[in-house]
Parts: structure tokens; C-alpha cells; sequence
């Protein structure tokens, strides 16, 4: 079966290709054809970036922005390349996506991550819902679809929208249990029609990630690792002094979503990959930090940050019986969790159990096909 396979934007954001990468794997390993649809965020309408346009059309400045875009990606691009095309072009709006049906998709799956939050798509946050093939009769489904947030923040128009493009969704599963709340009591979706899965990173094993690294990377042990999407929410000083607690050196990360206005180009993914992999403790406030700390067992803590959803953090957590690792500072009341073993025996049995319940659900959905 050839299916479109429509994500987030690919942005330089090592969750975001991981979870793509993750879940193309798995449905190509069930023999499934996967393209990826590459919907870009609407073009910028502001009087600034016109002008700025205008001028770049005219030969008369230099495409600052494009130039500065092509060096930071230049090995997150080499990922993309690898391991997630084919890709579409790239299609800025609504009218430009229904260019798609012309590649004879027999289903179309939108997922993983934060593909239903309002706050990153807010026009276009229709297509997300497939409004291209309204009236189609193509097979569409949701795989982990997020909010991002337990708030429901799309105007009432959208909410209309969206309730009845569900519609005709074969099968609608989400992330977090905050999401399924959102479908019932917002959009109008029956409780027995949502299902809450993992997130597809966490179905794939341990062994496939290090397959993409190997030792390629291989840093030497004896550090903390930080990957820190908003410093603002995790103070120096509290990781300076779990540092000292510990004993460690530090080694840090950023990608596309942190503040990258000092890096020349972000790291490989695989590189990141490898640095949590041989690390002895992860502080992150990233949902995929967290996510790769479980699947490569090592002791972390996750720091909350609530502009960019806490729900998600909390329901991944829970789910692992992980929720004393969710912190919201770094002062000394966490320094006894750092030193509190995880029982990654358990935390595995837990994985292995959800990892049965998701494959099942996409399995069953394609089958119906």
C-alpha cells in the first residue's frame, strides 16, 4: 500500500525527524510504500518579509535568510536525505497540497507529534485534518496525533471544521489522554472512536536507534548531558550544582526549536542520538529528550515547561510510572532524585506492553484498508 505520510514541518528538530523516521520505518516494515507530504507553515504576510522578498527577487540583497537556513541544516538535512525521503515538494497552501491526490496515495496517516496544535498551524490547521480530501473517500487515519496542550484553543470556526472532517477519519488515535479530553468534550468524538498510543519513537527498540550510530560517536563517559530547548525554564546555577553533586562534566545540545543564534550548524541527529546514549544522566525539557533518556534506560529529569505543554510531559511519564522525574526548577529539593535509582526493569515491562497495544492499533486500521 502507498501511503502519505503528512508530520510536522521537518525543521531541524531531532524529535521531529526521529518520530518521522520512527514511524516510516514501522509501516514500511508492515510492507507499506511511506511518502512524506511536505506541508511548509503558511508564507509570512507581514509587511517586512514582502519588502524582504521583493528585494531578494530583485537581486539587490542577498537571501540572508535562506543562506543562514542551508548551513545551520546541513547535517540534519544528510538525515533527511538518508532516511526519510522520498518527500514531497513542499507545499505552502491548501490549494497547493491537493497536488498530492495526484500521486495515488492509497491512505493517508498525520502524525506524530504536535500536528493538532492550533498555536504552530493556526490557518492551516485544517489540512492537518486532511480538508484536501474532503468529499475523496481516500482511507485516512491519525497515528499519536498531539495537541501539544490540555487546553482547547481553536476558534469556534476551526472547532466546526475540524469536528466534521473527524468525520471521516477510519481511525483517530492521539498522544496524550489530555488529547482524547479534547476530541470528546470539545470536538464532538465519541470516546469508544480515540484511542491513546505511543508516541512512535518508543516503537522502535534501543538496538534500532544505536544501528544509526554506532560508535561513531562514542563519548567518552563520565558527563551530564543537557539539551535545553528554553533556557529561561532551567536555571545554570541548579544544573551547576547537580554537576558538582554528581560529580560530572557537561555536555550539552541545541536544535532549531532552542535559541541557535551563536551555532554555525546543529549537530547530526545521530550525534545526539549517541551523546544520550553514553551519557551517565540527561536533564532536558524537551518531550523526545525524555523520550530517549526511557528508551536508552538512563536516569534523567525532565524539566516542565509550560509554553510548550506540560500534559504531554505528565501522560508520557505516568504511563512509564515515571512521574516523580518531572521537576518544575532546579533547586534543591531535586537533588534526592538524582541519586534514586529507576527501575528500568519495570519501565521496560510497562514499554513492551504499550509497544504491543500501538502496533496493534495501526496494524488492525491498515488491514481494514
Amino acid at each position: 500500500m502507498r501511503i502519505g505520510l503528512l508530520t510536522v514541518p521537518f525543521n531541524n528538530n531531532y524529535g521531529g525527524m526521529l518520530q518521522a523516521f520512527a514511524l516510516k520505518t514501522v509501516l514500511a516494515g508492515m510492507g507499506h510504500e511511506v511518502t512524506f507530504i511536505n506541508r511548509r507553515r503558511n508564507r509570512p504576510t507581514g509587511l517586512k518579509f514582502k519588502v524582504y522578498g521583493l528585494l531578494v527577487r530583485l537581486h539587490l540583497i542577498e537571501d540572508y535568510l535562506a543562506k543562514r537556513s542551508a548551513a545551520l541544516s546541513v547535517n540534519t538535512d544528510l538525515f533527511k536525505e538518508k532516511y526519510l525521503s522520498p518527500i514531497t515538494e513542499p507545499y505552502y497552501t491548501t490549494q497547493e497540497l491537493r497536488r498530492c491526490l495526484k500521486l495515488g496515495f492509497d491512505a493517508f496517516v498525520v502524525g506524530s507529534d504536535q500536528v493538532w496544535r492550533y498555536r504552530y498551524a493556526k490557518d492551516s490547521i485544517d489540512d492537518f485534518f486532511f480538508s484536501f480530501l474532503e468529499n475523496t473517500g481516500v482511507p485516512r487515519f491519525s497515528y499519536a496525533a498531539s495537541f501539544g496542550t490540555e487546553e482547547m484553543d481553536y476558534p469556534d470556526d476551526k472547532r466546526k471544521a475540524v469536528s466534521r472532517l473527524l468525520k471521516e477519519f477510519r481511525g483517530i488515535s492521539v498522544r496524550e489522554e489530555s488529547g482524547k479530553d479534547l476530541l470528546v468534550d470539545c470536538l464532538g468524538v465519541p470516546a469508544d472512536a480515540v484511542q491513546v498510543v505511543l508516541d512512535p519513537t518508543l516503537l522502535l527498540s534501543s538496538a534500532d536507534y544505536e544501528q544509526l550510530f554506532h560508535s561513531q560517536w562514542d563519548y567518552p563517559g563520565g558527563y551530564l548531558f543537557t539539551y535545553i530547548l528554553d533556557e529561561a525554564v532551567v536555571n545554570s546555577e541548579g544544573i551547576s550544582a547537580l554537576m558538582k553533586r554528581m560529580d560530572l562534566r557537561r555536555v550539552d545540545m541545541k536544535a532549531q526549536t532552542g535559541d541557535v543564534s551563536k551555532l554555525e550548524v546543529i549537530e547530526p541527529v545521530e550525534k545526539w542520538l549517541s551523546a544520550i546514549y553514553h551519557s551517565d544522566f540527561v536533564i532536558t525539557d524537551s518531550f523526545h529528550g525524555t523520550v530517549f533518556s526511557i528508551i536508552f534506560n538512563k536516569p534523567f529529569l525532565t524539566v516542565a515547561n509550560p509554553t510548550r505543554g506540560v500534559a504531554r510531559l505528565q501522560t508520557l511519564l505516568n504511563k512509564f510510572g515515571l512521574g516523580d522525574r518531572l521537576v518544575f526548577g532546579l533547586d534543591a529539593s531535586v537533588a534526592e532524585l538524582v541519586s534514586k535509582p529507576v527501575d528500568w526493569e519495570e519501565v521496560n515491562e510497562r514499554w513492551r506492553g504499550m509497544r504491543l497495544d500501538s502496533m496493534n492499533y495501526l496494524e488492525e486500521i491498515l488491514s481494514a484498508i
